[in-house]
């Protein structure tokens, strides 16, 4: 099951309800709520987090004030211990998860999975590009792909923001033919600044994360990871355009509460998320950084994320 537009409907998509009257409720937070970053400032994960905060904040979704705490490594892995050790049955907690925090596990033995913690809302998906300095001589990624082909093996210079981000180099690597060095960093903002640096030549990753800079003209998209090109950004064409026959996915992001918090505690944070989502702020935020709306709720998000880990397991040729 790829992880898709399509996919994310077939799943189920939660019905939204607008209103600032008080939700009923069987719980609700006495004490400032922590919301936990698995990765470092600036990247993807950690803007986003900070737009879920600030929309609770100034929608008064919350009768608290909800903390945004970054603590990075790992590929999300110490986000998500500290998590479980030592927030486990605080319904005073959030955490953010995306694709990243589930690779990580699959990749690296022995560290914490998403089975330690209750994934309750997915919010959005966004697609992989790959990236290159303005200044790069590559027009394309066709024309990237041959000079890496000629190049010593891993040469060529990758910075990523997490295991997702390794996951589609590895995907391109072997659609093309080449292999590549990949330096790692706690999130996006590091392999982005990395990128802008010249430390490295290429970077592959989310809209989300590049944006600014793409408008600005400081790095330059020659390629995407998606069927068809996007609206926002017409002169990027596909990978599959430029004869390159990489699989597409995308990266999912959602929220999650501790494994062992009250079910009532779990309702009333997945009614929150839900309200989060249907606000303009939100909407706008998507759509300034060409991402798609997907809210998936309770059991439609576990099998979702069920479905993605079988569909990352056969991309990196790890069965289960």
């Amino acid at each position: 099951m790829r992880l898709t537009r399509r996919t994310a409907l077939a799943v189920g998509i939660g019905t939204i309800a607008l209103g600032r009257p008080a939700f009923a409720q069987a719980w609700q937070p006495t004490r400032d709520v922590e919301f936990v970053i698995p990765f470092g400032v600036g990247g993807g994960a950690d803007l986003m987090a900070r737009v879920i905060q600030k929309i609770i904040t100034d929608e008064r979704l919350v009768p608290v004030a909800v903390n945004p705490v970054n603590r990075p490594g790992g590929g999300g892995a110490v986000g998500i211990a500290y998590v479980a050790a030592s927030r486990r049955t605080d319904p005073h907690t959030l955490v953010l998860i995306n694709g990243t925090t589930q690779i990580t596990p699959i990749m690296v033995p022995n560290v914490r999975t998403l089975s330690e913690v209750r994934p309750i809302v997915n919010v959005m998906l966004d697609d992989f590009l790959l990236f290159v300095r303005a200044d790069s001589p590559h027009q394309t990624a066709t024309a990237f792909a041959a000079a890496a082909r000629t190049a010593p093996a891993r040469s060529v210079n990758f910075s990523t923001g997490g295991t997702t981000d390794q996951m589609a180099i590895t995907v391109f690597g072997r659609a093309v033919g080449a292999e590549f060095n990949m330096v790692n960093f706690n999130s996006g903002g590091e392999a982005l600044t990395a990128l802008l640096g010249g430390h490295v030549q290429a970077s592959i990753g989310n809209p989300l994360e590049f944006m600014g800079h793409l408008k600005s003209g400081a790095v330059r998209a020659i390629g995407v990871f998606r069927d068809n090109r996007f609206a926002d950004l017409p002169n990027v064409p596909t990978m599959k355009e430029q004869g390159i026959k990489a699989e597409n996915f995308q990266m999912w992001r959602g929220v999650a509460v501790p494994r062992q918090v009250p079910d009532a505690a779990a309702a009333y944070w997945t009614e929150v998320m839900k309200r989060v989502v249907a606000t303009e702020t939100w909407k706008k935020y998507l759509r300034d950084n060409v991402a798609s709306s997907a809210t998936i709720v309770g059991t439609d998000f576990t099998n979702f994320i069920a479905a993605q880990e079988k569909l990352y397991r056969e991309l990196l040729g790890r069965p289960s």
